[in-house]
């Protein structure tokens, strides 16, 4: 159901069993953390109905900025995650859990006035509530998925553009509200 290998893509339909598995992970999470106020969202492609995903499951866990994140760091590193630094996007940590051949869940963690937090949340609510961007998406995604199955890089940054344009649409979008 969920798994891919690390550096492949290989899109699945989306399964509603997807929000179970994030919610069973979530828990496991503020269990361990209990001693923290952080807040988990199930975020990226497996928490938007409708839309083809690789199948890992993507979460965002953001803290209090005053939050000690290296005890975090070791809490999740003895939760099976492994840290994979920044991967390019400043004062966010991305975590790995599944071996190489079999990657489950991404964790993204940031404190909470992170930009890239408010971002992640827009781009996934906004193509929640819009079909015909939904739809765009998966064009997109599937078109990349079919020219990079070997290079997940390359399909990433082919994504680059439409996220980019869908976050702006989001937030020109709040502000009429």
């Amino acid at each position: 159901m969920i798994g891919l290998k690390r550096g492949t893509v290989k899109l699945s339909s989306h399964h509603k069993q997807w929000t179970k598995l994030f919610e069973t992970e979530k828990e496991n999470l503020l269990s361990a953390l209990n001693q923290f106020k952080v807040n988990i969202e199930h975020v990226g492609s497996t928490a938007i109905p409708d839309v083809p995903a690789k199948p890992i499951i993507d979460m965002l866990l953001f803290m209090p900025d005053n939050t000690d994140v290296q005890k975090i760091h070791d809490i999740l590193e003895k939760q099976g995650y492994e840290n994979r630094g920044e991967q390019g996007i400043p004062g966010r940590q991305i975590f790995v859990k599944g071996p190489e051949e079999n990657r489950t869940h991404y964790l993204h963690v940031t404190k909470q006035s992170n930009d890239e937090r408010k971002t992640m949340i827009l781009f996934r609510n906004y193509l929640r509530q819009h079909k015909n961007a939904r739809d765009e998406y998966n064009e997109l995604k599937n078109e990349l998925a079919n020219k990079f199955s070997d290079n997940r890089s390359l399909y990433t940054h082919g994504k680059d553009k439409f996220i980019k344009k869908i976050i702006n649409k989001a937030k020109t979008t709040k502000k009429l509200s």
